[in-house]
């Protein structure tokens, strides 16, 4: 299986010679965050290079980052930006596992709670390891914690 690096270095040929301007510039940014990563990475001394599972983590603070302009463009009207930050959006979202939705997410939550004997939000913190380990980049982690906290109070 190829790595996520690898297919989206393998995306970006494509994108380039289909002349996408968008998609080649925003996989051209992944790349670019990801070489920064594995250069502090090699700094510490940790490795060569980041896993995948610190990609995945990557992408999703770069969805958050594009979330966060996407209303601030919107509050100002500018629809332009704000298309092509949801474009974005859709793009590094491709390279992203499937998504868990908010109702499987509520009812893995229960069921992790039952089998790890969760008693209260004391073991939050055990929960989310556990769930984070288990899905990796396919679940919002403030939403595990978010339920995790309800199911807990209960």
């Amino acid at each position: 299986m190829d790595s996520l690096r690898e297919n989206i270095k393998a995306c970006l040929d494509q994108n380039l010679k289909s002349r996408d301007e968008i998609a080649t510039s925003t996989i051209r940014l992944i790349l670019a965050a990801i070489k920064d990563h594995d250069i502090q990475f090699r700094t510490k001394k940790e490795g060569e290079q980041i896993s995948d599972e610190d990609i995945l983590n990557l992408l999703h603070n770069m969805i958050k980052q594009r979330k966060e302009s996407v209303t601030i463009y919107k509050n100002a009207g500018r629809d332009d930006l704000m298309q092509r930050e949801e474009k974005e959006i859709k793009i590094i979202t491709s390279f992203l596992p499937h998504q868990i939705t908010s109702d499987e997410l509520r009812a893995l939550i229960e069921k992790t709670v039952e089998e790890l004997e969760c008693k209260s939000v004391r073991d939050l913190g055990k929960l989310i390891n556990f769930l984070k380990k288990k899905f990796p980049g396919q679940i919002d982690m403030k939403e595990v914690a978010d339920h995790a906290k309800k199911t807990l109070n209960d």
